[in-house]
């Protein structure tokens, strides 16, 4: 049986390594091409020892791709060329694509991996956010913390952002690490960025805690743009209880 972990694991994974463009002129978008589909088209053959090979490939997409591939065929005695390639990784979003897809295989020192990047301070935000996506499908929360200094005012606002909606959504979230989401979201009611404040309340909503309701209503009281108040007010409507 594949568990629902693992599938939101590859989705994110399609999501990370590749999205297949609406059709020239149609307007409509297709569904995402499939890992072999991918390959295919980088013409790589869709064999073992190719896509093993293909984990050396100039290209940092088909390496990410050829990672995945053979996780979906359940390749568990590619996991230590799958393991190498990771280690040997200069491209920090493949990295972590490669990283991820040995976690599918059941490998603690593929999840090691993306812990130690969503650490990494030094690694740009939306890679250490990715990588702590891949953790915490693993209902790993080691990487929490760190996503939650993402959110404090000292990291830009796209950081914060993509912070706010990873642990807003988070499941199986503590007491305690839900206290800690609230808190923040709460702060970013009146930041000075637009934009903050208009997601802050997207992750309201997502927590659901009735808390909220009251800082909502002062920030409300205060807020002088009209999309943030409507925000505002159809957050305060989700959380069943009635503005002032």
């Amino acid at each position: 049986m594949v568990r629902a972990d693992d599938v939101a694991s590859r989705v994110r994974l399609v999501v990370g390594v590749l999205f297949v463009l609406a059709s020239v002129g149609s307007g409509l978008c297709q569904a995402p091409e499939t890992f072999s589909q991918a390959l295919s088209r980088h013409g790589i053959v869709l064999t073992k020892p190719s896509l093993i090979e293909a984990l050396r490939n100039p290209d940092k997409e088909v390496r990410g791709l050829a990672a995945a591939e053979l996780a979906e065929w359940k390749a568990t005695d590619s996991l230590p060329e799958i393991l190498r390639a990771g280690a040997a990784e200069r491209n920090e979003p493949t990295k972590v694509n490669i990283a991820a897809a040995a976690t599918w295989l059941g490998s603690s020192e593929g999840l090691g991996l993306l812990k130690e990047m969503c650490l990494d301070q030094t690694l740009d935000f939306y890679v250490r956010q990715n990588a702590a996506r891949n953790v915490f499908d693993k209902r790993d929360h080691a990487c929490f913390r760190a996503v939650a200094d993402m959110m404090l005012p000292s990291a830009s606002p796209d950081s914060r952002i993509g912070a706010l909606y990873l642990l807003s959504q988070l499941n199986d979230r503590t007491e305690e690490e839900t206290g800690v989401v609230l808190n923040l979201l709460v702060g970013m009611l009146t930041d000075a960025d637009l934009r903050v404040r208009l997601e802050s309340c997207e992750g309201l909503r997502w927590l659901k805690r009735p808390e909220a309701i009251v800082p909502l209503r002062n920030a409300l009281a205060n807020e002088r743009e009209d999309i943030v108040r409507q925000r505002m007010e159809s957050t305060l409507d989700f959380l069943g209880k009635p503005r002032t």
